[in-house]
Protein backbone atom coordinates (compact mmCIF):
# COMPACT_ATOMS: atom_id res chain seq x y z
CA UNK A 1 0.00 0.00 0.00
CA UNK A 2 2.59 1.95 0.87
CA UNK A 3 4.70 1.60 -2.40
CA UNK A 4 1.67 2.08 -4.24
CA UNK A 5 1.10 5.74 -2.77
CA UNK A 6 4.58 6.28 -3.11
CA UNK A 7 4.10 5.68 -6.82
CA UNK A 8 1.05 7.63 -6.93
CA UNK A 9 3.09 10.68 -5.49
CA UNK A 10 5.96 10.63 -7.50
CA UNK A 11 3.35 10.54 -10.68
CA UNK A 12 1.71 13.71 -9.47
CA UNK A 13 5.61 15.66 -8.83
CA UNK A 14 6.40 14.33 -12.82
CA UNK A 15 2.45 15.61 -13.83
CA UNK A 16 3.47 19.12 -11.87
CA UNK A 17 7.03 19.46 -13.28
CA UNK A 18 5.49 18.87 -16.80
CA UNK A 19 2.52 21.25 -16.07
CA UNK A 20 5.38 23.53 -15.02
CA UNK A 21 7.58 23.55 -17.83
CA UNK A 22 4.71 23.77 -20.16
CA UNK A 23 3.79 26.74 -18.48
CA UNK A 24 7.05 28.35 -18.72
CA UNK A 25 7.16 27.41 -22.24
CA UNK A 26 4.21 29.04 -23.16
CA UNK A 27 5.26 32.30 -20.93
CA UNK A 28 8.10 32.39 -23.05
CA UNK A 29 6.59 31.79 -26.50
CA UNK A 30 4.10 34.82 -25.69
CA UNK A 31 6.61 37.11 -24.23
CA UNK A 32 8.47 36.35 -28.06
CA UNK A 33 5.37 36.93 -29.84
CA UNK A 34 4.55 39.86 -27.74
CA UNK A 35 7.83 41.61 -28.64
CA UNK A 36 7.55 40.97 -32.39
CA UNK A 37 4.58 42.25 -32.56
CA UNK A 38 5.73 45.50 -30.42
CA UNK A 39 8.65 45.78 -32.82
CA UNK A 40 6.89 45.39 -35.75
CA UNK A 41 4.35 48.00 -34.94
CA UNK A 42 7.30 50.53 -33.91
CA UNK A 43 8.74 49.56 -37.40
CA UNK A 44 5.73 50.07 -39.20
CA UNK A 45 4.67 53.68 -37.65
CA UNK A 46 8.59 54.58 -37.95
CA UNK A 47 7.93 54.11 -41.61
CA UNK A 48 5.13 55.66 -41.76
CA UNK A 49 6.31 58.94 -40.07
CA UNK A 50 9.48 58.51 -42.51
CA UNK A 51 7.57 58.19 -45.36
CA UNK A 52 5.41 61.07 -44.33
CA UNK A 53 7.97 64.05 -43.51
CA UNK A 54 10.55 62.75 -46.33
CA UNK A 55 8.12 61.50 -49.57
CA UNK A 56 5.24 64.41 -48.56
CA UNK A 57 6.30 67.47 -46.55
CA UNK A 58 10.23 67.15 -48.50
CA UNK A 59 11.58 67.73 -45.43
CA UNK A 60 14.94 66.90 -46.61
CA UNK A 61 15.66 66.88 -49.90
CA UNK A 62 14.94 62.80 -50.92
CA UNK A 63 18.89 62.77 -52.74
CA UNK A 64 19.75 62.46 -49.11
CA UNK A 65 17.43 60.89 -47.19
CA UNK A 66 15.41 58.96 -49.89
CA UNK A 67 11.90 58.16 -48.56
CA UNK A 68 10.86 54.30 -47.95
CA UNK A 69 9.12 53.99 -51.17
CA UNK A 70 11.95 54.83 -53.03
CA UNK A 71 14.58 52.73 -51.26
CA UNK A 72 11.89 49.85 -52.41
CA UNK A 73 12.21 51.32 -55.38
CA UNK A 74 16.06 50.72 -55.05
CA UNK A 75 15.62 47.28 -54.51
CA UNK A 76 14.06 47.12 -57.98
CA UNK A 77 16.87 48.71 -59.93
CA UNK A 78 18.82 46.03 -57.83
CA UNK A 79 16.61 43.67 -59.00
CA UNK A 80 15.90 44.24 -62.38
CA UNK A 81 19.82 44.82 -63.43
CA UNK A 82 20.48 41.00 -62.26
CA UNK A 83 23.33 42.87 -59.40
CA UNK A 84 21.26 41.89 -56.35
CA UNK A 85 22.09 38.25 -56.59
CA UNK A 86 25.68 38.73 -57.40
CA UNK A 87 26.40 41.34 -54.59
CA UNK A 88 24.66 39.22 -51.76
CA UNK A 89 26.90 35.97 -53.16
CA UNK A 90 30.11 37.87 -52.56
CA UNK A 91 29.35 39.12 -49.31
CA UNK A 92 27.81 35.78 -48.35
CA UNK A 93 30.66 34.03 -49.36
CA UNK A 94 33.14 36.61 -47.24
CA UNK A 95 31.27 36.48 -44.33
CA UNK A 96 31.25 32.81 -44.08
CA UNK A 97 34.51 31.90 -44.63
CA UNK A 98 35.07 34.83 -42.01
CA UNK A 99 33.23 33.65 -39.69
CA UNK A 100 33.75 30.14 -38.97
CA UNK A 101 36.96 30.45 -39.18
CA UNK A 102 36.72 33.03 -36.27
CA UNK A 103 34.40 30.55 -34.77
CA UNK A 104 36.39 27.49 -34.67
CA UNK A 105 39.92 29.92 -33.81
CA UNK A 106 37.98 31.70 -31.25
CA UNK A 107 36.27 28.53 -29.71
CA UNK A 108 39.70 26.61 -29.76
CA UNK A 109 41.60 28.59 -28.08
CA UNK A 110 39.10 29.65 -25.68
CA UNK A 111 39.24 26.11 -24.34
CA UNK A 112 42.75 26.11 -24.23
CA UNK A 113 43.60 29.23 -22.63
CA UNK A 114 40.06 28.95 -20.01
CA UNK A 115 41.30 25.52 -19.17
CA UNK A 116 45.30 26.02 -18.72
CA UNK A 117 47.16 28.57 -16.15
CA UNK A 118 49.85 27.92 -18.56
CA UNK A 119 48.31 28.88 -21.75
CA UNK A 120 46.03 32.00 -20.17
CA UNK A 121 49.96 33.52 -18.77
CA UNK A 122 52.03 32.13 -22.64
CA UNK A 123 48.94 33.53 -24.77
CA UNK A 124 46.85 36.29 -22.38
CA UNK A 125 49.38 39.07 -22.80
CA UNK A 126 49.02 38.28 -26.93
CA UNK A 127 45.70 38.39 -26.89
CA UNK A 128 44.33 41.67 -25.11
CA UNK A 129 46.54 43.74 -27.06
CA UNK A 130 45.09 42.12 -30.04
CA UNK A 131 41.86 42.89 -28.97
CA UNK A 132 41.92 45.86 -27.53
CA UNK A 133 43.30 47.16 -31.41
CA UNK A 134 40.45 47.88 -33.24
CA UNK A 135 39.70 46.07 -36.16
CA UNK A 136 39.04 48.55 -38.67
CA UNK A 137 43.20 49.68 -38.09
CA UNK A 138 43.89 46.34 -40.18
CA UNK A 139 41.60 47.21 -43.36
CA UNK A 140 44.05 49.58 -44.76
CA UNK A 141 46.86 47.09 -43.98
CA UNK A 142 45.34 44.20 -45.28
CA UNK A 143 44.52 45.58 -48.26
CA UNK A 144 48.68 46.43 -48.70
CA UNK A 145 49.07 42.37 -47.18
CA UNK A 146 46.51 40.42 -49.68
CA UNK A 147 45.67 42.74 -52.35
CA UNK A 148 42.05 43.02 -53.53
CA UNK A 149 39.77 40.78 -53.27
CA UNK A 150 38.09 38.23 -50.84
CA UNK A 151 41.03 37.46 -48.95
CA UNK A 152 42.11 41.32 -47.67
CA UNK A 153 37.77 41.04 -46.39
CA UNK A 154 37.59 37.58 -45.00
CA UNK A 155 40.98 38.79 -42.24
CA UNK A 156 38.83 41.89 -41.38
CA UNK A 157 36.00 39.56 -40.45
CA UNK A 158 38.07 37.44 -39.03
CA UNK A 159 39.74 39.79 -36.78
CA UNK A 160 36.48 41.42 -35.75
CA UNK A 161 34.96 38.16 -35.01
CA UNK A 162 37.46 35.74 -33.27
CA UNK A 163 38.26 38.07 -29.91
CA UNK A 164 34.42 38.16 -28.84
CA UNK A 165 34.34 34.16 -29.29
CA UNK A 166 37.06 33.66 -27.88
CA UNK A 167 37.27 35.71 -24.59
CA UNK A 168 33.59 34.44 -23.88
CA UNK A 169 34.76 30.61 -24.26
CA UNK A 170 37.58 31.41 -22.00
CA UNK A 171 35.48 33.34 -19.48
CA UNK A 172 32.24 30.41 -19.42
CA UNK A 173 35.51 27.60 -18.64
CA UNK A 174 36.57 29.46 -16.17
CA UNK A 175 32.70 29.44 -14.75
CA UNK A 176 32.31 25.64 -14.52
CA UNK A 177 31.99 23.84 -11.22
CA UNK A 178 35.57 22.37 -10.57
CA UNK A 179 33.95 19.58 -8.54
CA UNK A 180 32.43 18.55 -12.13
CA UNK A 181 35.86 18.04 -13.05
CA UNK A 182 37.04 16.36 -10.47
CA UNK A 183 34.48 13.77 -10.70
CA UNK A 184 34.67 13.07 -14.21
CA UNK A 185 38.69 12.55 -13.15
CA UNK A 186 37.21 10.08 -10.41
CA UNK A 187 35.47 8.01 -12.77
CA UNK A 188 38.38 7.76 -14.99
CA UNK A 189 37.80 10.13 -18.19
CA UNK A 190 40.99 11.42 -19.47
CA UNK A 191 41.29 14.95 -20.89
CA UNK A 192 39.55 15.05 -24.34
CA UNK A 193 36.47 13.19 -22.53
CA UNK A 194 36.34 16.01 -19.63
CA UNK A 195 36.82 18.40 -22.18
CA UNK A 196 33.58 16.76 -24.33
CA UNK A 197 31.80 15.44 -21.49
CA UNK A 198 31.86 18.44 -18.71
CA UNK A 199 33.67 21.47 -20.30
CA UNK A 200 32.28 22.35 -23.46
CA UNK A 201 28.70 20.96 -23.10
CA UNK A 202 28.88 23.73 -19.78
CA UNK A 203 30.22 26.38 -21.65
CA UNK A 204 27.84 26.29 -24.74
CA UNK A 205 26.13 29.32 -23.85
CA UNK A 206 29.23 31.60 -23.13
CA UNK A 207 30.20 30.40 -26.63
CA UNK A 208 26.62 31.26 -28.11
CA UNK A 209 27.02 34.67 -26.38
CA UNK A 210 30.30 35.25 -27.91
CA UNK A 211 28.90 33.98 -31.65
CA UNK A 212 26.06 36.59 -31.04
CA UNK A 213 27.87 39.33 -30.72
CA UNK A 214 30.58 38.24 -33.23
CA UNK A 215 27.67 38.13 -35.43
CA UNK A 216 26.56 41.64 -35.10
CA UNK A 217 29.98 42.83 -34.71
CA UNK A 218 30.94 40.70 -38.25
CA UNK A 219 28.53 42.67 -40.19
CA UNK A 220 29.99 45.64 -39.65
CA UNK A 221 33.58 44.83 -40.28
CA UNK A 222 32.39 42.96 -43.63
CA UNK A 223 30.51 45.85 -45.52
CA UNK A 224 33.44 48.60 -44.01
CA UNK A 225 36.37 45.85 -45.56
CA UNK A 226 34.09 45.95 -48.90
CA UNK A 227 33.88 49.39 -48.86
CA UNK A 228 37.65 49.91 -48.66
CA UNK A 229 39.43 47.01 -49.91
CA UNK A 230 37.71 44.98 -52.36
CA UNK A 231 34.65 47.30 -53.96
CA UNK A 232 32.62 43.76 -53.51
CA UNK A 233 29.86 43.02 -51.89
CA UNK A 234 27.29 44.72 -50.03
CA UNK A 235 29.76 47.05 -48.90
CA UNK A 236 30.99 47.79 -51.96
CA UNK A 237 27.67 48.82 -53.94
CA UNK A 238 26.65 50.91 -51.13
CA UNK A 239 29.82 53.23 -51.50
CA UNK A 240 29.88 53.54 -55.46
CA UNK A 241 26.18 54.46 -55.29
CA UNK A 242 26.55 56.93 -52.54
CA UNK A 243 29.67 58.32 -54.64
CA UNK A 244 26.79 58.55 -57.51
CA UNK A 245 24.10 60.35 -55.69
CA UNK A 246 22.16 56.81 -56.14
CA UNK A 247 21.18 56.94 -52.64
CA UNK A 248 17.55 54.98 -52.67
CA UNK A 249 19.97 52.23 -53.69
CA UNK A 250 22.71 52.90 -50.79
CA UNK A 251 19.52 52.88 -48.37
CA UNK A 252 18.24 49.43 -49.89
CA UNK A 253 22.04 48.27 -48.73
CA UNK A 254 21.12 49.19 -45.45
CA UNK A 255 18.47 47.65 -45.28
CA UNK A 256 20.04 44.00 -46.17
CA UNK A 257 23.00 44.82 -43.55
CA UNK A 258 20.53 45.49 -40.92
CA UNK A 259 18.26 42.77 -42.07
CA UNK A 260 21.04 40.19 -42.27
CA UNK A 261 22.95 41.17 -38.80
CA UNK A 262 19.15 40.32 -37.27
CA UNK A 263 18.76 37.16 -38.58
CA UNK A 264 22.10 35.96 -38.41
CA UNK A 265 21.89 36.99 -34.54
CA UNK A 266 18.73 35.42 -34.55
CA UNK A 267 19.62 31.95 -36.06
CA UNK A 268 22.83 31.95 -33.71
CA UNK A 269 20.13 31.86 -30.54
CA UNK A 270 17.80 29.77 -32.06
CA UNK A 271 20.89 27.06 -32.10
CA UNK A 272 21.07 28.00 -28.69
CA UNK A 273 17.79 26.91 -27.42
CA UNK A 274 18.65 23.76 -29.58
CA UNK A 275 21.66 23.06 -28.56
CA UNK A 276 21.41 24.39 -24.62
CA UNK A 277 18.18 24.52 -24.22
CA UNK A 278 18.02 24.34 -20.06
CA UNK A 279 19.18 28.30 -21.21
CA UNK A 280 17.21 31.47 -22.29
CA UNK A 281 19.54 34.30 -23.58
CA UNK A 282 22.71 33.05 -22.27
CA UNK A 283 21.47 33.39 -18.72
CA UNK A 284 20.54 30.22 -16.95
CA UNK A 285 17.11 29.34 -15.54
Amino acid sequence: MGSVTGLRLLERRRVSRGGARGRRRFGQEMSTRTGVIIFAIEAALLLVLWQWLIGNLELVNPVFLPPPLDTLDGFQTLIDGGQLGSILSASLQAWTIGFVLAAVVGIGFGLVIGSSVAADRLLGPLVWPLYATPWLAYAPLSKAWFGFGLTPVVFIVFIAGVFPILLNTSAGIRTVNRSLVNAGRIFGANRWQIYRKVLLPATVPYILAGMRQSAVLTTVALVVAEMITSGRGVGGMIAYTANTYATEQSFAGIVIVVVWSVMMSQLIGLAGRRLAPWTTGGKRR
